[in-house]
């Protein structure tokens, strides 16, 4: 082991000099390989990288020719600009190729778990078909490789095994790889699993070890670390970083930090376990010298999507959600298992959207203002004009005979004369499927059938293309029908194409059809991606691979979004590229482009809008302050709206409270001194006086004069009665709790504990002149009253039982109106009190 760390050291200090290997050294250990690629590397931006006359072409010779670990000279193809520069040589220079006695028999093949190409040294990642072999001496290759590699069959054995490394300018080719412990689901505290790591074209890929005896990886990607993310970095980590590991584990322990979601500025966190101090060394050294060599050569930057947040799990039902359209760039509109809500972004208002069925499927017709969603148990097509989102009572509409609807898809019909859409169905029928197409119209109804197409198998996925176009997927295969019926069907597998009996013998899901320009299209199944021509035959050799196994997928700008367990990966559809990975788990979308998607953040459901960076905004996530610059946003807090979307009124409170609309008065009687400078007196809320008649419009004339012109009778604490006995003040403060300070009165809840007669109801105490001699007092000498609206309604009580200043109870019931013109009286406020209805 000593011996290994001196070595180590020692070829450190040989990188740091800048001495490298001869090209015809074979390193003896896989840290070797790094090092010499290192080295090499190193060399290369010397000679070629760093200089500033040469172009990206002349950067790649020298690099093929200094390192064995890419391209060798016998696997230049004279027709690729790679080898002009290799052919241009010397007579004495030029390679000299043996005759050939015989070629490859290269065959499309399997592998079950993760291989690299002999060619190239890059990983062949798939799940199935990711590259070929030759039948004759085992070579193995990508299948866009195998025109490259040397001629002879079988290879030379010192061609066999290629030295690991990446080309720094193409960014291709393996450069270390080894096995490493990840943490469990749950975190460090649940302990460690072990993983085989692959650092493989500027990416980190993890596989899962199977638990059999021979203990080989999985070909199935567990996570994908992308090196040209911005926000990569790679260091060892402290005692706080993770409090959960063990001791002896802290020092063997480095991080991986890639981006996740902006704002609000997340990142990905990946810890790793290696076996020991010095192996942990080895990987953080290793990976930011690729990390500074990716920088150095200046790569692209491929990031498309960037994912930002838009609803977090404060919002309990976003863990419902299963669909989801964008409406204007301050609304969405999300369908969950309780049924439809539209967000309001700008407002932070919720509110529920007709009834509380689950919603499957959502999709906006922008140019027609409808709403489409698949609901109900019975899965149903229903019909919603898009002014329901702003409160409207309006009902939605059943699209007649969907009932069993597996998905449905919308688009253009035709464009002229006039711009038409079209809805079109697909219904689950016993071992077969029917696919209806309607019309959008104007009318009530809002949709016309136009006609059925009747499919052999289950459908699986729809799409409308151009030309009045309806691509219907199935398993293992697509076929294209015209939506006015003029055309015969036509099936994009072609009988002649070679991959129809891979795909019938698998019968592999359809998930997408993606038209493509020229007339091609790109089929997306649930094993691969395939590049077909209008005629069905396959167009190109390349095939789209994904890593992981797609749970879903959507198309965006040009690109197919493939959802997996741990991330999303963005392939360019034009040139079938794998540009990015989205590193949100569990995430699936909501909407057919996945602008918004559904994932797990810290083991907390989120809503994220995954934003193209070189598109405008479809939702507005940041917000700007006056000179223009982008600021963070507070945290969502949404609250229920109910009924209308409007101007928030100034009574908002009264709603939530009860059913008087009206508490501007009370407004300033918050706790403190206010209220208490007021003294106000309130009418008795009785059945006895909400039996008296009502009073005259010319009492109600007086009241209010008095109430007007005679404000400093409130201005003084009222005098106690002497007549009343200490005995029922006693009662009445058995039977009336104290005022609460908030906003000075107590509720009819709270004074509603001693036994009442039947006669009275609940809310309404029993007055003082009642027969069963239980009165009550004011006790405004304790309490400060409440309304200045009872003073006139209250002087006349007064008169009438002959108490000059008395106040026979405290109550809120004028508190519902502060209008002059109306002045409330004893008998309309006993019945529209807030605190006691």
């Amino acid at each position: 082991m000593k011996g290994k760390e001196s070595q180590i050291k020692e070829l450190q200090s040989k990188l740091e000099s800048g001495e490298g290997f001869s090209v015809l050294e074979r390193p003896s250990s896989q840290m070797s390989y790094l090092d010499k690629f290192l080295i090499e590397s190193s060399n290369r931006q010397r000679g070629s990288v760093e200089s500033e006359e040469g172009d990206v072409e002349d950067n790649r010779a020298p690099s093929i020719a200094s390192s064995k670990s890419n391209l060798s000279e016998l696997s230049i193809d004279p027709t690729s600009p790679h080898g002009l520069d290799l052919h241009n040589k010397p007579p004495h220079m030029a390679p000299h190729l043996p005759p050939k006695p015989k070629s490859h028999q290269f065959l499309v093949r399997t592998f079950s778990s993760p291989t690299k190409c002999s060619h190239c040294t890059s990983l062949m990642v798939g799940l199935t078909r990711q590259g070929v072999v030759c039948e004759v001496c085992g070579f193995a290759c990508h299948i866009g490789c195998c025109e490259k590699v040397p001629v002879i069959c079988p290879v030379p054995s010192d061609q066999t095994k290629r030295p690991l490394g990446i080309d720094p300018t193409r960014g291709i080719g393996t450069a270390y790889e080894g096995y490493v412990k990840v943490p469990k689901t749950g975190g460090v505290k649940k302990g460690w699993v072990r993983q085989f790591v692959v650092v493989c074209d500027f990416k980190l890929f993890l596989y899962d070890i199977s638990p059999d005896r021979n203990a080989l990886p999985s070909v199935y990607v567990s996570q994908v670390l992308d090196m040209r993310d911005e926000e990569f970095a790679v260091s060892s980590v402290r005692d706080s970083d993770v409090i959960h590991a063990t001791k002896k584990d802290i020092p063997c322990i480095f991080r991986i930090t890639t981006s996740l979601m902006e704002p609000p500025g997340l990142k990905n966190h990946t810890l790793m376990l290696a076996d020991t101090e010095s192996e942990k060394t080895k990987w953080v050294v290793a990976l930011s010298e690729l990390h500074r060599i990716l920088k150095r050569n200046n790569l692209p930057n491929r990031t498309i999507f960037r994912a930002k947040e838009l609803l977090d799990n404060t919002l309990a039902l976003i863990k419902n959600a299963m669909s989801g359209a964008i409406v204007d760039p301050d609304r969405l509109v999300i369908g969950t298992e309780e049924g439809l809500f539209c967000l309001d972004l700008d407002r932070s208002e919720i509110a529920r959207v007709g009834e509380g069925k689950k919603v499957y499927q959502l999709e906006y017709v922008v140019e027609e203002q409808l709403l489409v969603v698949l609901s109900g148990k019975q899965r149903h097509v229903r019909l919603i004009p898009v002014r329901a989102l702003d409160g409207d009572d309006v009902e939605w509409i059943k699209v007649a005979e969907t009932k069993g609807c597996i998905t449905f898809a919308t688009g253009i019909m035709r464009r002229s004369p006039q711009l038409g859409y079209c809805l079109c169905v697909a219904i689950k029928r016993q071992n077969t499927s029917q696919v209806i197409i309607y019309e959008v119209t104007r009318t009530k109804t809002r949709h016309k059938r136009l006609r059925e197409v009747m499919l052999p198998t289950q459908a699986q996925t729809l799409n409308i293309l151009t030309e009045g176009r309806l691509c219907v997927g199935y398993q293992s295969g697509f076929s294209i029908y015209s939506i006015m019926g003029d055309q015969h069907p036509l099936s994009l597998v072609h009988p002649d194409n070679q991959l129809l009996g891979f795909l019938t013998y698998s019968a592999v899901d359809a998930m997408r059809a993606i038209e493509l320009s020229r007339g091609e299209f790109l089929l997306v199944f649930q094993t691969l991606g395939v590049y077909v021509d209008a005629q069905g035959r396959k167009s190109r050799d390349r095939e789209i691979m994904y890593p992981a196994i797609p749970q879903a997928v959507s198309f965006c700008d040009g690109h197919l979004l493939v959802y997996s367990e741990t991330h999303v990966d963005v392939f360019n559809c034009a040139s079938g590229e794998w540009v990015q990975t989205i590193n949100v788990k569990k995430a699936k979308p909501l909407n057919s482009t996945g602008t918004l998607s559904m994932c797990i953040i810290n083991d907390m459901p989120h809503i994220v809008y995954l934003s193209n960076i070189h598109q405008r905004e479809l939702i507005n996530v940041t917000q700007c302050d006056g000179s223009g610059r982008p600021v963070p946003r507070p945290r969502r807090r949404f609250s229920l709206r109910e009924g209308h979307r409007a101007a928030r009124a100034t009574d908002r409170r009264s709603k939530m409270i009860s059913a008087p609309t009206n508490f501007n008065h009370i407004s300033h009687m918050g706790p403190g001194d206010g209220i208490q400078i007021q003294r106000l007196l309130d009418l008795p809320t009785t059945v006895e006086t909400a039996d008296q008649s009502l009073a005259s419009p010319q009492q109600l004339q007086g009241s209010q004069q008095q109430r007007l012109f005679h404000p400093p009778r409130m201005a003084h604490p009222l005098p106690r009665h002497p007549s009343h006995s200490e005995q029922r003040r006693v009662s009445s403060h058995v039977q009336r709790t104290s005022y609460t300070g908030h906003n000075g009165s107590a509720t009819s809840r709270r004074s509603a504990a001693p036994p009442r007669p039947a006669v009275t109801p609940p809310s309404l105490p029993r007055s003082p002149d009642a027969p069963s001699g239980d009165p009550e007092t004011s006790g405004s000498h304790h309490h400060p009253p409440l309304s200045l609206g009872s003073v006139p309604s209250l002087h006349e009580a007064c008169k009438d039982q002959g108490v000059g200043g008395g106040s026979p109870r405290h109550s809120i019931a004028s508190n519902n109106s502060s209008n002059p013109s109306t002045p409330p009286s004893p008998g309309h406020d006993h019945g529209s009190s807030s605190y006691d209805s």
